[in-house]
């Protein structure tokens, strides 16, 4: 079955799923790295600004005691607090959420930084000054502007990675499709050639790139076919040639006897049987030499109905019953001669082995009409069913062994199959061929 070129396993699907899946598996490591890295710079900025201010209001506080004031209010910002030796608010304020948080810290004896919650930062920082002067400031910042930093940054580092993963995704989709279209247009050509037209070569010249070396290996490959075919053709051809001239001598021969007459009846039988065998042969090997020289049905088309009754013709018999219910309109897609030549042998099969009915009945598909052909006979076991294809096998004496191995292979040429199905009585051989 012909995959199109965008399924889930065709070749092109898996390097855009890959690049796509590569990428965005690269921009969640590099969005995650970003945030990392700016989390860092955040808390680094933050406590710059805590530092900054609490060296600020120290240097305001040292020159307002040189003029004689303990703080000055105009270096007091909301969110800093100044305490004494004994843990006394001298100046300040901060938010009362933060009042617990701070009076801990009224007494450090070193620089201390602590998170409350994740709403605000506190530096508290020691300070002397002149030796009897001393106290703890602490300073607050609000980490909400941050973090929306922080989640800006995040938002535009999702969506760029969408936005770089669905380019990245575009164009390896273009890439791809211009760089694997001349092969997938290549195939679909080299496997029609093979079929219909073998003469047909690319012809692109000395493989100097991917695409000419596959259109070289192409030509060699549709060569070698054609080789093959040509080899067939004129082996058949030299076989139909050779068993033809004695058979025709062995048809009129016996034919001419049956002419004369004045024989005994098993001698009249005999010939009968002589005549009777040495047309079957014949039509055996025209339908060979017809299906060498064909290859392939072409643009010819036929009624269902004319092709069953051009098999019938062959296999005049009372047994044999034909019910289409009325789709003998249905046009077959194939040459009525050659397809009633691969329904023939399943007809001839049947009226050999029925104890006494043979039906013809039909099933309209879509895109194809199945034949089935069923008789009332000792049918065939379930160990026989492929093996009746094979050139030379027969289920039974006095068969030749080649007429169902011809019915398949003229309808797989018509582009068609012939199968078996189990029945409940006798044997059932289905033809299959395309339909208009």
């Amino acid at each position: 079955m012909r995959r199109t070129p965008w399924s889930a396993s065709s070749f092109r699907t898996q390097i855009l799923v890959s690049t796509v899946c590569l990428v965005g598996f690269s921009m969640v490591l590099l969005a995650l790295g970003v945030q990392l890295v700016l989390a860092g710079f955040v808390s680094h900025n933050v406590d710059s600004v805590l530092h900054s201010r609490a060296d600020s209001l120290v240097t305001a506080i040292e020159e307002s005691t040189s003029a004689g004031r303990e703080v000055p209010d105009e270096a007091i910002e909301p969110g800093v607090l100044v305490y004494g030796v004994d843990a006394q608010v001298i100046s300040g304020v901060v938010a009362p959420s933060l009042s617990d948080e701070a009076q801990k810290l009224s007494a450090v004896t070193r620089p201390t930084t602590t998170d409350v919650g994740d709403d605000y930062r506190l530096y508290a920082t020691p300070f002397t000054i002149r030796g009897d002067r001393s106290g703890v400031i602490v300073v607050s910042e609000r980490l909400a502007p941050y973090e929306q930093t922080e989640s800006y940054a995040l938002l535009a580092s999702v969506v760029l990675g969408l936005i770089v993963t669905a380019a990245a995704g575009f164009v390896v989709r273009w890439v791809t499709h211009r760089a694997l279209a001349p092969v997938a247009m290549m195939a679909e050509r080299a496997a029609d050639w093979s079929e219909h037209d073998h003469s047909r070569r690319f012809d692109l010249g000395e493989p100097t790139n991917e695409i000419t070396a596959l259109g070289a290996t192409l030509d060699q490959l549709l060569e070698r076919v054609s080789m093959a075919i040509r080899a067939e053709q004129r082996l058949t051809s030299e076989l139909a040639h050779e068993l033809r001239t004695p058979l025709t001598a062995i048809q009129g021969a016996a034919d001419l006897a049956l002419l004369r007459g004045g024989h005994s009846p098993s001698a009249q039988q005999d010939l009968q049987q002589v005549a009777d065998s040495s047309r079957a042969m014949a039509t055996t090997i025209t339908a060979l030499l017809e299906l060498a020289r064909t290859g392939a049905p072409g643009a010819a088309t036929a009624e269902l109905a004319t092709v069953v009754s051009g098999a019938l013709a062959e296999h005049p018999s009372t047994v044999i019953r034909t019910e289409l219910d009325g789709h003998g309109h249905v046009r077959l897609a194939s040459p009525a001669q050659l397809s009633a030549r691969a329904l023939s042998p399943l007809i001839e099969n049947a009226v050999r082995h029925a104890h006494g009915q043979v039906t013809i009945t039909c099933r309209v598909r879509p895109s194809s009409v199945d034949l089935v052909v069923d008789d009332d006979g000792p049918g065939i076991t379930a160990t026989e069913g492929e093996d009746l294809f094979a050139p030379g096998a027969s289920a039974r004496p006095g068969g030749t062994g080649l007429g169902l191995a011809i019915a398949r292979r003229t309808a797989r040429s018509l582009g068609g199959d012939v199968i078996t199905e189990d029945t409940e009585v006798g044997a059932r051989f289905v033809l299959s061929l395309p339909r208009l």
